[in-house]
């Protein structure tokens, strides 16, 4: 067979049913494209084969046909010039002895039947000679001469039915193995495309598995012909795609850093705020059981909630005392100007729709949508729940910061209105263990390091 070998996937899915079908379908349509051509060819050899052995029996059927006609015409030869009819019926009857003879008769010198093996023709003259007789019968005529003059001639007729039973002899000798042959190279050929397309079916599989964003899919090449190839610059197409991915998260990561810095840039009260929220949510999320994916998704519009703020005129988010009914309304479009930052990026698809709905109120009387209950996305519940409670106790141009127990009082308060009740209780569940003051004491190491 050569160099034989199997794809085996990595890394990758099950197959799934419509990737099924086309493989069945190819497995088809390679097995029937051989098997076409091999029944063709067998076709073509019968055919040939019968057209030979119709032709070689035809032909041993025309000399024998012509030996008894001379055998004829040569017992016949004494008893035409001695007018013996007696004699006539006994070498014509010893003719009609074969199986295969149909019909035999003598004719004189002036074309009358001098006797026949049918006895109503005897005395016909023949004016017009010898006729060609049908299809079924070959017939040899040879003269009879003596001396070099005509006087007479035999005439021996066979009939074909040897032939054609001699043919079905053939076809059932040769033809019938020849068919059992097909039958099994047919089958032979389904087993062999089943081999092959599984090869391509493994491809299949990777590409698809590729498309839906599985980068770490990996072909087993066993082989050096082309499927073999191909899979190789599968896998070299993977390794640079990985490459690529690899400095897309990076230039990526640098993007939110640099985002995130303008915010903290532009509100030096919020330094360390989006990390701290960030790290929190990604606490709860993984107490109610978020997925990696939507986790990230969290963690990335929780660095990035506040991004909205550089739409904010700086002297509104840097003002000492409360904010004028004209100046909430600015601020209150921060989380829609938030989300028109980032919604054209499609890495931000979903990340700039929890940022829009951060400051949305469980009981639906937040902003921007007054969006109520579970209909709010679970990462803006979140985040909203969170950012409250750092705000509470981060010092603000307009106020002094709440200690940790006033503002886990004021989250209590607002438990099934403006916070989703469910994480208020993981919260609070974090809090008792600890976690939240090991998170803000690790942000505040971080950022010490850093000035």
């Amino acid at each position: 067979m050569g160099d034989r070998s199997e794809l085996n996937v990595t890394g990758g899915t099950d197959p799934s049913s419509s990737s099924k079908r086309r493989s069945i379908s190819l497995r088809w349509k390679v097995a029937l494209s051989f098997s076409i051509l091999l029944i063709l060819v067998t076709v073509t050899v019968a055919m040939a084969l019968v057209r030979y052995e119709w032709i070689f029996l035809s032909k041993e059927a025309e000399k024998r046909a012509d030996l008894l006609a001379v055998n004829l015409a040569v017992n016949a030869r004494d008893p035409i010039l001695a007018q013996d009819e007696m004699r006539f019926g006994t070498i014509i009857e010893s003719i009609m002895m074969e199986e295969d003879v149909k019909y035999a008769f003598l004719l004189d010198n002036r074309m009358e039947v001098v006797y026949h093996s049918d006895a109503n023709k005897i005395g016909e003259v023949l004016a017009g000679g010898v006729s060609k007789p049908g299809k079924s019968v070959i017939q040899k005529a040879v003269d009879i001469k003596v001396e070099g003059v005509m006087v007479g001639a035999a005439v021996v007729g066979l009939g074909a039915d040897h032939i054609r039973s001699a043919m079905v002899t053939t076809i059932i000798g040769a033809l019938v193995p020849l068919l059992v042959g097909t039958v099994l190279g047919v089958l032979g050929i389904f087993f062999l495309a089943g081999i092959h397309v599984k090869r391509i079916e493994g491809l299949d599989v990777a590409v698809q598995a590729l498309g839906a964003g599985n980068l770490f899919i990996e072909v087993d090449v066993k082989s050096r012909d082309e499927v073999g190839r191909l899979a190789a610059h599968f896998n070299e197409m993977v390794g640079m795609l990985n490459k690529a991915r690899q400095q897309v998260l990076k230039n990526f990561t640098e993007t939110v850093s640099a985002l995130a810095a303008t915010v903290e840039a532009k509100d030096a009260y919020t330094r360390g705020h989006c990390e701290r929220v960030a790290m929190i949510s990604k606490a709860i999320a993984q107490r109610v059981g978020m997925n990696e994916s939507a986790m990230k998704d969290l963690a990335m519009a929780a660095i990035l909630h506040d991004i909205g703020k550089i739409g904010v005129e700086g002297d509104i988010i840097s003002k000492l005392g409360p904010l004028d009914d004209l100046e909430s309304d600015d601020m209150k479009h921060h989380p829609v100007i938030g989300a028109r930052i980032l919604s054209p990026l499609s890495t931000f698809g979903r990340v700039s729709l929890y940022v829009k709905h951060h400051h949305e109120h469980y009981d639906g009387t937040g902003y921007p949508s007054g969006l109520r209950g579970e209909v709010i996305p679970l990462p803006s519940r979140i985040i909203h729940l969170v950012d409250a409670y750092d705000a509470m106790t981060s010092t603000r141009p307009y106020r002094h910061a709440l200690s940790p127990g006033e503002a886990i009082e004021r989250i209590k308060e607002g438990e099934g209105c403006q916070f989703d009740p469910e994480l208020v209780e993981v919260f609070l569940e974090l809090e008792s263990e600890g976690e939240i003051a090991r998170i803000y004491d690790e942000v505040e190491r971080s950022e010490s390091a850093l000035s």
